[in-house]
């Protein structure tokens, strides 16, 4: 065992005095992380840097007579921040107003976040004459005017996004909710301004969530119906006209999850952090600090075949210790070297967090114990890579190339890059694991034993597959 630890000494040693090194250890993650942090978060503010997005809303809906106009709502909402005075007869009724849990919240309304305002076509003439936008190549009197030219103002960057409600959009909710209407769809446009991408995907998120919170309502209404016309199929024709407004204001909580049907508000849940710039730094900083772990975890077991090179791995083997002592001594080397280089950036984001929110902050959550458990588990992955690696390849120029693709796949298939592939996909990649274990710590939540079996798992697996190919591909 001596022996063992000897070989582990000498890598950490050869590791932490290469400037080189730890330059792709440390500063590197660090500046790319705090980088992020700064550009979205802002400098110790505790609220949201974006807000009053600019946005367009075309509303063409057109309700069946005596039907729900949800388009008209879905537009004053947008452009209001509230509901429609018409649409709010019944809301005090509701049991999530009374108990609202966003009342006394510090946060953002809607009102705050989104600046809509209903583009018609006198707004689209008045652009064209002061050449804002370019004259729109289409009959002013025809449906597509006014798209195009709401279009040409988010091209122009006059709007983040032009939220554009169809015809049938009342008719397709009604279907979800009438027994007696064939089920019917479609599609709300939201056209976003690519030099702003972020304000769009947000636009596009507050509207997928008050749709989906009329699809549910009336769902709810739907499937409320055809239970009680399988047991009474006269019911059905009773409600109509008066009846059915009644009945619609029976269901209105259902469409409400609080008193303004969207609100940004703040929540700090235990020590998550409570600003943007916190919550960047653990999602890109983790992210960062991985990737670039699996460099560090992968070339640290990959330093035998420059040992096999200069004849240092071969005066090993011909000595009497036995091969898993040297692999295991390298594993260890880079286990202890991973581990090192994770705390050493969490401590160093938490530093540049704490600045970010103008106040000393934890920003991985107060769970010390999984944390570190978090940490020891990515370490094993990491290094059992490194391992497998090792004894699965021939040399140190195949090691290189494979080294680089793998790395960047992990990377890519783990969010590193700032986008989010589908789970399914991405639970391929350790980085994934370990950047949402993370995740979960520093929002409260403790539930990540998955994660830890994964990573903990396909270390010990890794190690052992590398193990068996080390006695056969490294002979003297």
């Amino acid at each position: 065992m001596d022996k063992l630890w000897v070989v582990a000494f000498k890598d950490i040693r050869t590791r932490f005095t290469d400037r080189r090194l730890l330059m792709i250890m440390f500063a590197a993650p660090l500046a790319i992380a705090t980088i992020i942090g700064l550009a979205f978060g802002g400098l110790g503010s505790s609220s949201s840097p974006i807000s009053h997005i600019p946005v367009a809303v075309i509303n063409e809906d057109r309700p069946a007579p005596g039907g729900t106009a949800f388009g008209g709502i879905l537009a004053g909402v947008l452009t209001s921040g509230q509901l429609p005075e018409e649409a709010d007869t019944s809301l005090s009724t509701c049991p999530q107003i009374a108990n609202d849990p966003g009342q006394g919240s510090t946060g953002m309304s809607l009102g705050e976040l989104i600046s809509g305002r209903a583009f018609d076509e006198t707004q689209a003439q008045t652009l064209v004459a002061a050449n804002k936008i370019a004259p729109i190549q289409v009959p002013e009197n025809s449906p597509d005017y006014l798209i195009a030219a709401a279009k040409a103002a988010v091209d122009k960057n006059l709007y983040a996004a032009v939220v554009i409600i169809p015809p049938d959009f009342s008719r397709a909710l009604a279907s979800l909710s009438d027994p007696r209407l064939a089920p019917a769809s479609t599609t709300i446009m939201v056209y976003g301004n690519g030099d702003d991408s972020l304000s769009a995907v947000i636009v596009r998120s507050v509207v997928d969530s008050i749709t989906a919170q009329f699809v549910s309502g009336n769902i709810a209404i739907g499937a409320t119906l055809t239970e009680l016309v399988s047991q009474t199929p006269a019911a059905l024709s009773a409600f109509s006209g008066a009846k059915a407004q009644e009945l619609g204001n029976l269901f209105i909580c259902a469409f409400v999850p609080g008193n303004g049907l969207v609100q940004v508000v703040d929540k700090p849940v235990q020590a998550a952090p409570n600003t943007l710039a916190g919550t960047l730094l653990v999602t890109f900083g983790a992210a960062q600090a991985l990737f670039f772990a699996l460099f560090t975890g992968i070339n640290g077991v990959l330093s035998m075949y420059d040992e096999r090179k200069n004849g240092t791995l071969g005066r090993i083997l011909v000595s009497p210790t036995p091969r898993w002592v040297v692999l295991g001594g390298k594993l260890v080397g880079t286990f202890v070297s991973v581990l090192a280089q994770l705390v050493i950036l969490m401590l160093a984001l938490t530093a540049v967090g704490s600045l970010l929110e103008g106040r000393p902050a934890f920003i991985w959550g107060n769970n010390v114990g999984m944390l570190f458990l978090v940490l020891m588990a990515v370490s094993l992955a990491v290094s059992g890579l490194g391992v497998f690696l090792a004894g699965l390849l021939k040399d140190m120029e195949q090691a290189a190339t494979l080294r680089q693709v793998l790395t960047m796949a992990l990377g890519v298939l783990g969010g590193t890059f700032g986008f989010q592939l589908p789970r399914s996909v991405a639970q391929f990649s350790l980085v994934y694991w370990g950047r949402d274990a993370f995740d979960l710590l520093a929002a409260g939540h403790g539930e990540i034993w998955l994660n830890l079996l994964v990573l903990f798992v396909q270390g010990a697996v890794l190690f052992g597959i590398g193990l068996v190919f080390f006695n056969r591909k490294f002979e003297v």
